[in-house]
């Protein structure tokens, strides 16, 4: 049974870069979606200690986003697949199983440098261990479509670093029938997915 996870709480780091997004001088990037095995006390879970946190206690792995949806006029969700085997070169993302204790969403500048990228929002689990993350086995990966909802200051605005992300099973059979509906193919060819026009 999935473990329970706090309200998610924007950083000091977060509120700074959503402070500079609501004056125009830049626009959000929301870049990956990080997992780890930090073990909080009740005092390190309060609003005030969340807020300053800048990384997470002990991050375990990052994942791509892919996906990111307008939730209301001021917030997003976005989605990664958080998983123990890489979807996209099938190599081991993790060796050592651990408990899934604490969340983080990671953005920066648009079109920025990566120096810019900051911890935006955090979340850890509302009991002693999260969910438990198994070593890939070699033959059937764990896999969790993690949504993550975020603040921001007009969700029009906001972007999503999609590199490295995996295609999602329910997009990817919602995309092929669509185009089975438009007479097109879906492919892939080095590693790029390519819509092509068959005949009837």
């Amino acid at each position: 049974m999935p473990q329970p996870f706090n309200n998610a709480v924007m950083t000091d780091a977060g509120a700074r870069l959503l402070t500079r997004a609501q004056a125009g001088e830049i626009k959000i990037e929301f870049t990956r979606i990080a997992t780890g095995n930090g073990v909080y006390a009740a005092s390190e879970k309060t609003l005030s200690a969340l807020q300053k946190r800048t990384a997470l206690k002990a991050q375990k792995n990052s994942y791509p986003l892919s996906d990111i949806d307008i939730f209301s006029d001021y917030s997003v969700k976005v989605t990664a697949l958080i998983t123990n085997q890489d979807p996209v070169t099938g190599g081991t993302l993790v060796n050592a199983g651990y408990y899934i204790n604490e969340m983080g969403l990671f953005a920066k500048v648009k079109d920025g440098a990566a120096s810019t990228e900051v911890l935006y929002s955090i979340t850890t689990t509302a009991g002693e261990n999260g969910d438990f993350m198994p070593p890939y086995n070699g033959y059937n990966p764990a896999q969790i479509t993690q949504d993550y909802y975020a603040t921001v200051n007009n969700s029009a605005q906001v972007t999503i670093k999609t590199a490295g992300a995996a295609l999602l099973v329910e997009d990817a059979n919602k995309l092929r029938d669509d185009t089975t509906k438009l007479r097109y193919k879906i492919g892939i060819d080095n590693g790029l997915i390519y819509i092509q026009e068959v005949d009837e």
